[in-house]
């Protein structure tokens, strides 16, 4: 069975990554979901960014030392050409997956405050309802924090990049696993799938790597150039 496609931090070929354009254009295409990054402002606002900082005229802006309308002013740099880029709000991208019927793929950057994940996951399972979201992580406590505390069988996956040993933890904590393509193994399938569990890899931009990794049997591919129909 193909894997389903999603779009890394959007589609960003034209628009830079996870602005509210790159969504819009992740929702053109034939995706599965779209994946992004959320961070709090200093003012207790949700947003989409990959790092901490923005980075914009070439100086540094830390996302929690600014608030939403200090940031919205910010013109970010890219390379994409793409003028007036600006951080994009969380709810904004929540209503494009929505609008499209494309699955939010949400990875929750550092740990937040329990009130500030709570008041996240009640918005998110009320505008979207738990069982059609992911949240990921290479900080597992949120996710699990998250599932405590709505009593849910909230979807999510473990990011691994080096540690490869958090699929044992996956296995146990009964969380499907998000990793790096160059560390996947036959092995780590097979233990997976057993426990029926499913596996995403990232970041897939290479046609070999493609075709590899649907041999292998993966459920999903995050990339930044392929959606369902390569």
């Amino acid at each position: 069975m193909k894997p389903l496609a999603i779009a890394h931090r959007g589609y960003h070929v034209k628009y830079y990554e996870n602005t509210k354009e790159a969504f819009i254009e992740a929702s053109k295409g034939n995706f599965y979901g779209i994946e992004t990054d959320i961070h709090l402002t200093k003012d207790g606002v949700w947003v989409t960014h990959h790092n901490d900082d923005v980075i914009s005229g070439g100086k540094s802006y830390i996302i929690t030392e600014h608030t939403l309308d200090e940031l919205m002013h910010l013109p970010l740099d890219n390379n994409q050409g793409h003028e007036n880029a600006t951080v994009c709000l969380f709810t904004d991208y929540l209503k494009i997956c929505k609008d499209s019927g494309k699955r939010p793929i949400i990875e929750i950057k550092n740990s937040p405050k329990k009130k500030d994940l709570k008041e996240l996951g009640k918005y998110v399972d009320k505008y979207m309802g738990f069982e059609n979201v992911t949240f990921i992580g290479f900080y597992p406590w949120p996710m699990w924090k998250l599932r405590r505390m709505f009593k849910k069988r909230i979807h999510i996956q473990q990011l691994i990049q080096k540690h490869t040993e958090f699929v044992h933890t996956s296995v146990w904590k009964k969380m499907d696993i998000d990793i790096d393509y160059e560390k996947l193994t036959d092995k780590m399938i097979k233990k997976m799938h057993k426990h029926h569990l499913k596996v995403n890899v990232w970041t897939v931009d290479d046609i070999d790597v493609l075709r590899k990794v649907e041999t292998m049997g993966v459920d999903y591919v995050t990339s930044n150039v392929f959606d369902q129909n390569a």
